[in-house]
């Protein structure tokens, strides 16, 4: 640590917490030293400390436990998680959590561009990566008006809604609309997804249409901002700005 190079004492810290990690000299869930052994170690002050801890754990890099300290997380997975395009080794599971069929909110109805009498399916799922052990990683709520789904209670809906569209109503989807908002998860969504309260999240919308560009499925997505990030590939040249 150098006082004098005209960088702040706890950014370079943090860059110093960082490396640890990179280089593995603190490997994924494991603690790390406390604030008043990272401060005598580096002769610094607590709150020098806490000013470069609190980013990291922001940025899901650490995570804290009540009375227990500090802790590296898990290395986050990589994906298209917008259209939930999972590499084969991450597995791809979703448990059923409700559905029904309800009159749809304004929002929903003007997405999904219905008229004052029709009515939707509520589809709420929690989608599972399968590493060692399966793990929760999203909760999406999918909206489908009902007249173009019919018998769909019928379907077991544990695989990409998408291709049960496809395959049983001939419904093919060509492009959609996503867009992706920060958030922090509340007590519910924390239980589902076993993270605590007020963690970061990404919250995408997105809005699935046919090849007329009339919107078929609108999905609200509750994404782990600890343990995933958003892979986005482009299909042409990017222009340079």
């Amino acid at each position: 640590m150098d006082e004098n190079n005209g960088i702040p004492l706890y950014y370079q810290l943090k860059e110093l917490i960082k490396e640890n990690i990179s280089k593995g000299v603190w490997k994924p869930e494991e603690k790390i030293p406390n604030e008043i052994e990272l401060a005598e170690q580096y002769n610094i002050s607590r709150s020098t400390v806490r000013q470069a801890i609190l980013p990291l754990v922001r940025e899901g890099l650490l995570y804290r436990k009540q009375g227990r300290g500090t802790f590296v997380s898990k290395p986050k997975l990589a994906a298209d998680f917008i259209n939930f395009y999972l590499p084969r080794e991450l597995g791809n599971k979703h448990v059923l959590v409700k559905l029904k069929e309800i009159e749809p909110s304004d929002f929903v109805r003007e997405a999904l561009r219905l008229d004052s009498i029709q009515k939707v399916y509520e589809l709420s799922r929690i989608r599972y990566i399968q590493l060692a052990n399966e793990e929760p990683v999203a909760i999406e709520k999918s909206y489908i008006a009902s007249d173009l789904v019919p018998s769909f209670t019928d379907h077991t809906l544990d695989g990409r809604l998408h291709d049960l569209l496809n395959d049983e109503y001939g419904i093919k989807i060509v492009n959609a609309e996503s867009y992706i908002d920060p958030v922090i998860v509340d007590e519910y969504e924390a239980s589902q997804l076993d993270v605590e309260p007020v963690t970061p999240a990404l919250k995408i919308t997105r809005i699935a249409k046919q090849f007329n560009e009339e919107p078929v499925v609108l999905t609200i997505s509750i994404i782990r901002g600890d343990r995933c990030r958003i892979f986005l590939k482009s299909e042409q040249p990017v222009n340079q700005m």
